[in-house]
Formats: structure tokens, sequence, C-alpha cells
């Protein structure tokens, strides 16, 4: 049976701001957190769901459902937060409501503008990196098919405001730019609340991938930016993109790290003898099907470039792809 989503939740901040947040289901049963900051004759919508006709019912549905009434004409803002589609999807079906401007961080700006563009060179990116990952030419065409489906649908425009870190947007958000999970990411700081878009979730690590897929990804900048948010004083609320309200920031980043530093080892540990990144993957998530299968494999990617950044591990057939172009790296605990 499909889920009940519940209905709007409201935060009221010190300073008497108010913060709708509702889930939309951004693919099948999977939800995304969408919210509606409101000060004064101030409204500002932050991500849009996914953009399939399911995402796009759920948002108008708990729009309307908002405590008190509010048109989309009232809208004068809308912020993604970041570049990926179960975020900014429903952009285009929202522009037909409200021609409020939009704002997203610079790195993120081409997703929405230059959407095709993004999507084509993000895709070569890909196949490379599953080539050099050992996975075989049919297997790549499965991932590519799973990574291709359902990316013809958004169309993008122009966007107004272009962010930067440390910006204050309308005199309400301070941005935080917090690349790793995304290039363009940014969490938005209002009062003693968070906005934590996919940085940090209350239950699960959110998904990274290797900087040679996207630059502006991977695991060294995903560390950089929780060190970010651990300075940030204060925070008595984070809300995040996904899951549930987090109570104690800097209790989160910490797990959120030690959960990485166990698949670090744990990586180490497999690599005593040579491995492709493909085998890698299939002993650190065994049991991963389908589409998490492809997820799983960029975020080893994401995990052993770090390591192989630092020198903790090295490539084991260098004669071997000096040799052969086609060959994929083997990675051994240096």
């Amino acid at each position: 049976m499909p889920t009940l989503l519940p209905p709007p939740t409201r935060h009221v901040l010190q300073d008497g701001t108010l913060l709708d947040s509702f889930p939309v289901r951004v693919f099948g049963e999977f939800t995304a957190n969408i919210y509606v900051l409101r000060r004064g004759e101030y409204t500002a919508l932050i991500d849009t769901g996914s953009g399939t006709p399911q995402s796009n019912a759920d948002l108008a549905a708990g729009f309307a459902a908002l405590a008190e009434p509010l048109a989309w004409r009232d809208v004068s803002r809308i912020v993604i937060t970041h570049g990926h589609i179960d975020h900014h999807g429903g952009l285009d079906y929202v522009r037909t409501l409200t021609d409020a401007p939009v704002a997203v961080h610079a790195l993120d700006r081409p997703v929405l503008t230059a959407y095709r563009e993004r999507t084509v060179l993000t895709s070569r990116a890909l196949r490379a990196f599953l080539h050099e990952a050992g996975v075989d030419s049919a297997g790549v065409a499965d991932f590519m098919a799973m990574y291709g489906a359902g990316k013809t649908r958004f169309k993008g425009g122009p966007v107004e405001t272009v962010l930067q870190h440390g910006d204050v947007l309308d005199g309400i958000f301070r941005v935080i730019h917090t690349p790793g999970h995304c290039p363009g990411q940014v969490c938005l700081r209002v009062g003693e609340v968070l906005l934590s878009a996919d940085q940090v979730l209350s239950r699960t690590t959110p998904h990274l991938s290797a900087e040679s897929i996207t630059l502006g990804n991977g695991l060294s900048h995903y560390f950089h930016s929780l060190d970010l948010l651990d300075a940030e004083e204060g925070v008595t609320l984070t809300l995040a993109g996904h899951e549930a309200p987090i109570h104690d920031l800097r209790a989160r980043t910490a797990a959120i790290r030690a959960a990485h530093q166990r698949k670090l080892e744990r990586i180490l540990a497999i690599c005593a003898v040579p491995h492709s990144l493909q085998a890698v993957n299939a002993q650190l998530y065994p049991n991963v099907k389908r589409y998490d299968t492809l997820l799983a494999l960029e975020k080893v990617g994401a995990l052993v470039e770090y390591l192989n950044a630092r020198g903790e591990l090295r490539v084991a057939n260098l004669a071997q792809m000096e040799s052969d172009e086609h060959a994929a790296p083997l990675y051994q605990t240096a």
C-alpha cells in the first residue's frame, strides 16, 4: 500500500519565524523534506521534490495543508539546497505556479540552467569511472541505463540569485557551502535552526561519489564540510533534506565520521590483497541490488580515492596498466 504521508510539522523559532516541513515522495516511497519559511510578508520554499507526478502531487498537497492559507503567488523566494534531482526536479512544476526568484549555489547553478549539458558530461565521467572500477561492458550498459532513467524529465531555466559561502540571502538565511555530497550543496542557518540539506541526516550517512565523476564531490570535501558545521554555535535543531529532525548536531556528525572511518578501515583490510573497485564493493556491500549497487560502487570509489590520495592504498598493477589502457587499477594496502 502507498505510504500515507504525515501532515506538515511546524517549528516556531525564537524570533517568531515560522518554519513548516512536510515530506514528498521523490522515488517510489522514498521521501524528501520540503520546508516553507515565513517571516512577516516573506515566504521561502526550500527545495521542490523530484518532479515526478507523485512528487508534484505531494508537494501541492503539503503546501495546501499548511496551517494558515498560503497561495503560490505569496512565495517570495525558492531556494534549491543542491543540484540533485530529488531536491530540484520539481522546479519546472513550481515555476508554473509562482514567479518567485530562484537561488542556488554557483557550483550547482549549471544543473538548473544547463541541465542537459550537465547530464551528458556527468554520464561520460560516470561511464569512465565504471570502466576504471572493473565493470564489464554489459554491466556498464546496465548501470548507465539505470542512471539515465528519468533524467530527461527536467528542463530547467534561469537562476536569479547565485549563492556563495557566507552570503546572507534576503537578510534571513546565512549560507554555508558544504560540498562533498554535491558540489554546490548549501546548508542554511536561520537563528537557532540549521537546514542541513543532505550533509547531515538523522539515520543514514549521505551518499558520496568520487571526485573523478564530479569535481567537488568526495570524502575529503565532505569531511571539511562537517568541520564547518561543527564550528556552528547555538544550533538547537537541525532539519535535513531527508529523515527526521536532529537535536544534537555534533553528536550526529561524530557518528557519521565514525561510520566512514569504519568503512575506510574495512577497505584497508579487504585490500590486503589487490582488489578492483568492483571487487571491493562486492565485499563491502554484498547484499545491495540494482540501483543501490551503483550508489554503493560510487561510494566505494569516493572512499578508495580518499585512501589512495593519502598513500594508504597503492595501485598494485601499474605494469599492466602501462601496457593495457583498458586495465582497471587494482588497489592494495600500502
